[in-house]
């Protein structure tokens, strides 16, 4: 008896450790689904666009919603300094030249073919005379950047210098930040129009239309700026002030003295007429109570008499 009673014993504990085993097996898996039914599901992206797809859920329409990758920050803004390694420096170069010269229609026709001689122009010019009759000029020239040294150098030669001054602005920075940001506008309009195609009434449409007229907008703006900053880039500025000297004399100031001699006899004249000016209808004023009072007052009294 005590036989069958150890073997029904163990019969009922290898029971009990198979229960256990098979309810532990279902809890881990049972865990391991819930698990990946909490954990929101990431978008499908498009790997052409780098745009992720949202659809409205729970009643909508399933009308997607294009959201852009936000735009990488360029370098000093928390990125590695390595992005401008595949990138030329951009480089605006501007120069400020006075010159002294014997003859100022001479000299400014040696400027303008030097300007001339390495493809460059004239983007303005202005010219005036002095109360001496000597001519002063500007002239802004416009000339190839690779150029911009070498035509400094043949202008100074055209006269005295007088001041020089060069300096060059990096533009890198702005230029990388516009092109990344051109980039996305532009995948964003591409998805975009892929949507506009997928809508299916009316509104959809002029939402649609709405925002791409937005991004056109923006890309436009943002195109120009480019385009601005590369023919800064590409064109170096000169300014180039010409000058003819002054005539050195000495005098005893006889003439400064009379002509300060004549502007105080002008003052005086002025401050005397805009004195009658103010007293003049005192004086009509006057002259009308004395002919009122000797004239016209001894025939009232002898009439009343």
């Amino acid at each position: 008896m005590e036989k069958y009673t150890k073997i029904a014993v163990v019969v009922m504990l290898c029971i009990l450790a198979a229960s256990a085993g098979f309810l532990v097996a279902s809890l881990s898996l049972g865990s391991k689904g819930l698990a990946d039914y909490s954990q929101p599901k990431p978008y499908p992206v498009y790997p052409e666009t780098g745009i992720e797809e949202k659809t409205a859920i729970g009643g909508g329409n399933g009308f997607p919603v294009p959201e852009v990758a936000p735009t990488p920050a360029p370098a000093g803004r928390g990125t590695p300094e390595s992005q401008y390694t595949d990138t030329e420096r951009k480089i605006i170069q501007t120069a400020s030249l006075h010159i002294e010269v014997e003859d100022f229609q001479s000299s400014s026709d040696s400027v303008i073919a030097i300007v001339e001689r390495y493809n460059g122009f004239i983007s303005d010019s202005y010219t005036y005379v002095t109360d001496t009759g000597r001519k002063n000029g500007r002239i802004t020239i416009k000339v190839p950047t690779d150029k911009f040294l070498a035509v400094i150098e043949e202008i100074e030669h055209v006269g005295a210098v007088k001041s020089k001054d060069t300096s060059g602005e990096d533009v890198t920075e702005e230029y990388i930040d516009l092109t990344a940001r051109l980039n996305n506008s532009e995948r964003q309009e591409r998805r975009l129009l892929e949507i506009l195609d997928m809508a299916n009434n009316t509104k959809e449409v002029l939402e649609v239309e709405r925002e791409i007229w937005r991004v056109r907008s923006e890309i436009e703006r943002l195109t120009g700026r480019i385009k601005y900053l590369e023919n800064r880039v590409e064109l170096a500025t000169i300014h180039v002030s010409l000058s003819e000297p002054e005539p050195i004399t000495h005098t005893w100031g006889i003439r400064d003295a009379l002509r300060s001699a004549f502007g105080g006899f002008v003052s005086v004249i002025r401050g005397l007429i805009i004195l009658v000016g103010y007293a003049l209808p005192l004086l009509i004023l006057v002259c009308i109570g004395w002919l009122v009072k000797s004239k016209l007052m001894p025939r009232l009294r002898k009439e009343r008499r």
